[in-house]
């Protein structure tokens, strides 16, 4: 990606960019009412910046779709699964969870049931990384540009 594009996208074209990956085939006018853009010439506007570095393209009957998906900036927190985005943070926090739910479940298995202090050690530090990366999570989610 160039350093235009990088300087690109921000402030209202990053969020055009953004309902573009979100939702494929959108017009401008529809664009419009769901972002809350004085006008439509507005919105254009933007779209016709992301068609010049080739991030857009006009499909047809006046609908536009992101041709690429760039990861830079606020973007390289996040992955493109489908029509979503989704803080790649969520993967991280899902390992954590799984561990804890998986080591609750053998702590229970065991015959006789004894609580060593490595079980104690082994959840506080499973409890820190679910606590730190929901933190993080929340924190990645709060700079989501929609």
């Amino acid at each position: 990606m160039t350093k235009i594009s990088e300087d690109l996208l921000q402030g209202k074209t990053l969020k055009v960019y953004w309902f573009l990956l979100e939702h494929a085939n959108s017009g401008v006018r529809e664009i419009d009412r769901q972002l809350g853009f004085n006008s439509p010439s507005t919105v254009l506007y933007h779209i016709n910046k992301l068609v010049e570095v080739g991030l857009v393209e006009k499909t047809t009957q006046d609908k536009y779709t992101a041709k690429e998906y760039v990861s830079s900036g606020i973007l390289g927190l996040y992955l493109k699964i489908g029509p979503k985005m989704i803080p790649r943070i969520v993967f991280y926090l899902s390992f954590f969870i799984a561990f804890l739910v998986l080591y609750f479940f053998l702590l229970i298995s065991r015959n006789p049931f004894v609580f060593y202090f490595e079980d104690f050690f082994t959840i506080l530090i499973s409890l820190s990384g679910i606590f730190f990366f929901t933190i993080e999570f929340y924190r990645i989610w709060t700079l989501k540009p929609l």
